[in-house]
């Protein structure tokens, strides 16, 4: 019965997702409405136009650009800030976990909009050129992933044991700066490619800061595009969907294969 009942569920799952994907590739790639939709008309009228000509926009390059670049900072952001926490807390003041895990939930508890509207009052007199620079968004992007980030670094810290480790090593004679570098660092590096890989996958998708900073990411243009091609704008956005979830899904086969999480580096 739980084989079954686990069947049922994964099924009814996978329906959860992919019926609405392939409505949005019906409507983006075939140009039959769906009130002629037939048996005969089903497997008519299939193109990859909308799509081709979407990606030939030459703003449709400059939005994904743009966005790429912000991930990539939010990702260094974050991670520059929650890395030498995460080990901290784990191998020094453990008692402190609940105090992060509170500070990194933070920011899910102000609006979207109740943070850029007291972020753009504060900036607005002291730093305009802050607000008016498109990199603006990055403070706000690293810090609406801290959960996701925190967890992920956490969980790969406990993977290994690392106050285990730490404790070793120092017994060993090991300084901290080696400890960081050749033993924490190294088995971290599934959980901080996993933490990378979330915040970027947010930043593709995250509409309400830049709508509300007024800046052109790829999200936003892809809500402008749909307004002057419907078709072309939904089937971008079904592509970058799918091109998120095949990277996340690359990652996570290449670190179950090379098991980095559960595999202590040496001194």
């Amino acid at each position: 019965m739980r084989s079954v009942a686990r069947a049922v569920f994964l099924c009814a799952l996978g329906a959860y997702f992919a019926i609405p994907m392939l409505a949005m590739a019906r409507f983006a790639f075939q140009a039959v409405p769906v009130a002629l939709l037939t048996p005969e008309t089903m497997f008519t009228g299939w193109s990859l136009g909308p799509l081709i000509s979407a990606i030939s926009d030459p703003m449709t390059l400059r939005a994904a650009w743009i966005s790429l670049t912000l991930a990539l900072l939010a990702v260094a952001l974050n991670l520059a800030l929650l890395v030498p926490a995460a080990i901290v807390v784990e191998v020094r003041a453990p008692q402190l976990r609940p105090l992060l895990v509170g500070l990194t939930l933070l920011p899910w508890v102000v609006p979207p909009i109740a943070l850029v509207v007291g972020v753009a009052g504060t900036f607005r007199l002291t730093a305009p050129w802050f607000l008016a620079s498109t990199y603006s968004l990055v403070p706000f992007y690293a810090l609406w992933a801290l959960p996701f980030t925190y967890r992920a670094l956490d969980a790969g810290l406990r993977a290994f044991n690392a106050r285990t480790l730490y404790e070793a090593a120092r017994v060993l004679g090991a300084s901290l700066p080696v400890v960081i570098a050749r033993i924490l660092l190294p088995n971290m590096r599934a959980s901080i490619t996993a933490a990378g890989a979330l915040t970027i996958a947010f930043v593709f998708g995250e509409f309400a800061f830049a709508s509300l900073l007024l800046k052109s990411t790829l999200p936003t243009y892809l809500v402008v595009y749909q307004g002057s091609d419907p078709r072309g704008g939904l089937a971008l956005a079904l592509l970058v969907m799918v091109l998120t979830a095949l990277v996340i899904w690359l990652l996570v086969r290449s670190l179950r294969r090379q098991r980095v999480s559960i595999q202590p580096v040496g001194v």
